[in-house]
């Protein structure tokens, strides 16, 4: 059986330096490098970097992304739900790079970041049928050993408004797809109660979980979050639905952020923060503290919609950080583990606290604190997915 030995890292950037021996895509080991290596065995030596638990991005858009295409300049203004349509369906129309080709390419660099787990959302609409899904599919097969990539079936442009696009939602998840997604049941498609009747009753009949953008703001939103609290109870669904983008979380008051971190709580429902530029993020700590499952994601992937997005979860700890003005190392210790230990949770993936036993998918980089990292994320000197290397400082290992 050979081995490979992480010499001389900090787990969790903490004590004296120490080994991590692999063995079977799993921590063999934590503790003195083995006495008994062999030639079969390898030796990592890292110079007393940091080691932590692979990273995991909850709220993904690969398909949508422009990475590695020629720039392109954006001039759309506002940004509106109906502008951001309209540009997605040009870029669909304008791009001809197959989707498989450049979702590899930001999900590759994703990947070389240290993104371990993946959840990507993909656009399900009449105007380009499958063609999404079907190129993800073929990504999820290439990718396999280099993460874990779940697929949700995306109605971007909404159901009601769109017809087809409950039938297109079926079929991909006939052919595949991990889970099924729901967008803005009364801002878009302007009948909540008959959207979610759609996508639960998917989700129902093929045992998939369920993830929402949840745009709508203010009461609005809540009066949603409520209403889907409610199927997730009534189905026995706790733990299977997760929303994003939860514009009601945004700024709520003291009582409304209580009420809404009792409602996800007790529905088991997790919430990935993405971080966006034009809100407040929520108080993460105290939706925490209330038993809310939380992760990070980076959304978007440098579309037509918008020129961010690199896909780096690290940078994204270090935005939502310095957005709610953290400044103690306890803080910004915080906003790491939503990217990494929290983050597993919500997606599934096996546990990885870095002991014996856990699967390895771990990350290693340079610096003297958590803390640090956070406020300046560095290049990744390595990453390993099930006990093998599969990218060195910032690219994949060929």
């Amino acid at each position: 059986m050979s081995r490979i030995v992480l010499s001389n890292v900090r787990v969790n950037g903490v004590g004296d330096p120490q080994a991590v021996t692999v063995a079977n895509g799993r921590i063999a080991a934590v503790g003195p490098a083995p006495a008994d290596l062999g030639p079969a065995d390898r030796v990592e030596d890292l110079g007393g970097q940091i080691v932590l638990p692979g990273f995991v991005d909850g709220h993904a858009h690969a398909d949508k992304s422009l990475w590695g295409e020629p720039w392109i300049r954006r001039t759309s203004e506002p940004i509106t739900m109906d502008q951001m349509f309209d540009d997605m369906l040009q870029q669909w129309a304008e791009t001809t790079t197959p989707v498989a080709k450049r979702a590899r390419a930001f999900l590759d660099k994703c990947v070389a970041y240290g993104s371990t787990s993946i959840r990507t959302f993909v656009d399900v609409a009449p105007e380009i049928g499958l063609d999404g899904i079907q190129g993800m599919f073929q990504v999820r097969e290439e990718m396999t050993g280099l993460t874990d990539l779940q697929i949700v079936a995306f109605p971007q442009l909404g159901i009601l408004r769109k017809p087809g696009t409950a039938e297109l939602l079926e079929e991909a998840l006939r052919l595949g797809a991990d889970a099924v997604g729901g967008l803005d049941p009364a801002g878009v498609d302007g009948d909540a109660a008959r959207q979610l009747d759609i996508v639960f009753g998917l989700a129902d009949r093929y045992q998939v979980s369920v993830d929402f953008h949840a745009h709508e703001s203010g009461e609005l939103g809540i009066w949603l979050i409520e209403r889907i609290a409610e199927r997730v109870k009534a189905l026995g669904m706790q733990g299977k639905v997760s929303l994003c983008d939860v514009f009601s979380l945004a700024e709520p008051t003291p009582a409304q952020l209580a009420h809404l971190g009792s409602v996800l709580a007790e529905a088991d429902i997790a919430v990935a923060v993405g971080v966006h530029g034009l809100l407040p993020v929520p108080d993460v700590k105290a939706l925490h503290a209330m038993g809310v499952r939380m992760c990070l994601g980076s959304d978007s992937a440098r579309s037509r919609w918008s020129p961010w997005g690199e896909g780096d979860i690290l940078a994204r700890a270090m935005f939502m950080a310095y957005k709610r003005y953290w400044r103690t190392d306890d803080d910004l210790e915080f906003a790491l583990s939503m990217g990494t230990t929290l983050g597993r949770a919500v997606l599934g993936a096996p546990r990885c606290d870095i002991k014996e036993g856990d699967v390895a998918d771990l990350v290693v980089l340079p610096g003297e604190a958590l803390g640090e990292i956070v406020v300046t994320p560095p290049e990744r000197t390595l990453v390993m997915k099930d006990g093998r290397i599969v990218a060195r400082s910032g690219a994949l290992v060929p």
